[in-house]
């Protein structure tokens, strides 16, 4: 008996880490580099997958496609040139279900180079890249490190992260958090569901979250900022001799601003509209429920 309970034991192991291994196997299923030139155009169009856009110094698009047998089996991949620069496309080849399917997509641009990412269902990240960059995903996180251009970024549920931006920010995201940080331009950010971290400047902000807290640290000159919650609180510091008009109300909460003399005596909720410094451009902060810190750097 004690024999049959080892030999049970070390099946299941086996079994386990077979199922493991098989999970994570994925080769090389798809490889191709095609000739173009900078200042062109990546557009992916996947019916599920990540994807890894880097770029080189070279005047190529590599594209490595890596998979498992279910995605071999059910899926084709092509890479191609076209007009406006290359288009990389992964789609289904029959009716058949598409569960099991791991994907992993490489990509490898000129440094200088627009991208234009969609896919059903899948994670994008995105480094070191100088061009217009556009992304799409049904259901997975983005993240975008030391980019030069405006950027917009879609994701029906997943987390966004940008790390050292140049250019103008869109994002929206409707199942996770948002975080952008060393950037410069304007920022238009919106969650159904997490919080918002912005640190950068020089550029009008736009946030919004109807379930989490907004966190902004500012500098440069003011070009209107506006953030609202439903259910959070929201810290601003900004540069001290930031100008604004400032409308800055709580209905659950408490306002505590450095630029202005705050009196709290409702329970219920708290508003001041004032000028910090010489005014300016608005500078708006609402939230149904929370607290809202304003303070100077």
């Amino acid at each position: 008996m004690k024999f049959t309970g080892i030999w049970a034991i070390v099946l299941l192991i086996s079994i386990f880490m077979t199922k493991s291994i098989t999970a994570d196997d994925a080769r090389l299923l798809f490889e191709k580099t095609l000739t173009t030139e900078p200042g062109k155009d990546l557009t992916t169009s996947l019916i599920a997958g990540s994807v890894t856009v880097s770029s080189w110094s070279s005047n190529e698009v590599s594209v490595k496609v890596y998979g498992n047998d279910e995605a071999e089996e059910k899926i084709i991949f092509t890479a191609e040139n076209v007009p406006s620069g290359v288009k990389v496309e992964g789609k289904q080849k029959d009716s058949r279900n598409m569960k099991n399917l791991t994907i992993r997509v490489e990509i490898i641009v000129p440094e200088t180079y627009n991208i234009a990412l969609n896919s059903s269902g899948g994670s994008f990240s995105i480094k070191d890249i100088s061009g217009k960059i556009v992304t799409n995903s049904s259901g997975g996180s983005i993240k975008i490190d030391n980019t030069v251009g405006n950027l917009e970024a879609y994701t029906a549920g997943g987390n966004v992260k940008i790390d050292g931006s140049v250019g103008d920010i869109k994002i929206s995201t409707s199942g996770g958090s948002i975080s952008i940080v060393s950037f410069s331009g304007s920022v238009d950010a919106s969650t159904a569901g997490g919080d918002i971290n912005l640190d950068g400047g020089d550029g009008r902000i736009d946030a919004s979250t109807a379930g989490g807290n907004i966190r902004l640290n500012y500098s440069g000159k003011n070009y209107g900022i506006d953030m609202s919650t439903l259910g959070g609180n929201i810290t601003a510091t900004l540069p001290a001799d930031f100008d604004a008009n400032a409308d800055i109300g709580t209905l659950a909460g408490k306002i505590s601003c450095d630029f202005a003399k705050v009196e709290n005596k409702s329970v219920i909720s708290s508003y001041i509209n004032t000028k910090f410094n010489n005014g300016g451009e608005i500078f708006k902060c609402t939230t149904s429920a929370g607290n809202i810190v304003v303070t100077k750097k």
